[in-house]
C-alpha cells in the first residue's frame, strides 16, 4: 500500500472498511461504487486495479453474497 499513490490507497481502504463494515450495503453496489469512484479520478490502468482489488476484497470479507450460482467455490466477477 505504500506504494501506491494516496488517493487510489485511500479509495482502497475505504472501499475494503465498507465491505468489512457496512453489511448493510450489498457487496455489489459497495464495488460498483469504488469502481466509478476511481474512474473519476485515474485512467484504465488504475481503475482496473481498483476493481481488481475490491472484488478480491468482497470474495474473501463476503464470500457466500458473490458466490455464483450453480458452482461451489466459484464467486462473481
Amino acid at each position: 500500500m505504500e506504494r501506491l499513490e494516496t488517493l487510489l490507497a485511500c479509495i482502497l481502504r475505504a472501499g475494503a472498511h465498507e465491505l468489512a463494515d457496512r453489511p448493510d450495503v450489498p457487496a455489489r453496489v459497495v464495488i460498483s461504487e469504488y469502481v466509478d469512484l476511481a474512474d473519476a479520478f485515474y485512467g484504465d490502468k488504475e481503475t482496473g486495479f481498483d476493481q481488481r482489488c475490491t472484488r478480491s476484497s468482497g470474495r474473501e470479507l463476503r464470500p457466500d453474497e458473490l458466490a455464483v450460482p450453480g458452482g461451489p467455490g466459484k464467486t462473481a466477477g
